[in-house]
């Protein structure tokens, strides 16, 4: 679900149209998408449904799309925090965006999520997620955090 290869440190990315770029650019080179215009558009309608920006500068962008091959989570840190209409107002700098194929058995969606969302309630994971030196780091505290995550 997560590899080394799947996080991204200091990313310059000034919008969230940028980002959702990124992330279909990303997940191209990963073999993720064969799609990559219709990601992003899968990304965006998501979104419109309801602002993914969660609170304390972290949003879950995610999609389940047919444009998505397999189940992935892609983590980036951006360099600078950017407007995302986040429920606490406050603008983002981390994201785990996450993509899963239409109709995907083999890893629930809103598992995901769910285990994301509760992961972001603890403030010692945040901290250490703004604090790392390396996606290394990011990586290491992902298989302390989580179970079936990392791969």
């Amino acid at each position: 679900m997560i590899t080394r290869e799947q996080i991204y440190l200091d990313e310059k990315l000034e919008t969230k149209s940028a980002v959702f770029e990124f992330i279909a650019q990303e997940a191209e080179k990963l073999g993720v998408t064969v799609h990559r215009e219709q990601l992003v558009q899968d990304l965006w309608e998501r979104e419109k449904v309801y602002s993914t920006g969660l609170q304390d500068q972290f949003a879950i962008p995610h999609t389940q799309s047919e444009a998505v091959t397999r189940p992935a989570v892609l983590v980036i840190r951006l360099q600078d925090s950017i407007d995302w209409a986040s429920h606490d107002g406050k603008p983002v700098q981390y994201i785990f965006s996450i993509l899963v194929p239409k109709g995907s058995v083999d890893v629930s969606h809103l598992q995901i999520i769910s285990s994301l969302a509760t992961l972001l309630l603890e403030d010692s994971f945040k901290e250490a997620v703004a604090g790392a030196k390396s996606g290394d780091d990011v990586y290491h505290l992902l298989e302390q955090y989580t179970e079936g995550l990392v791969s």
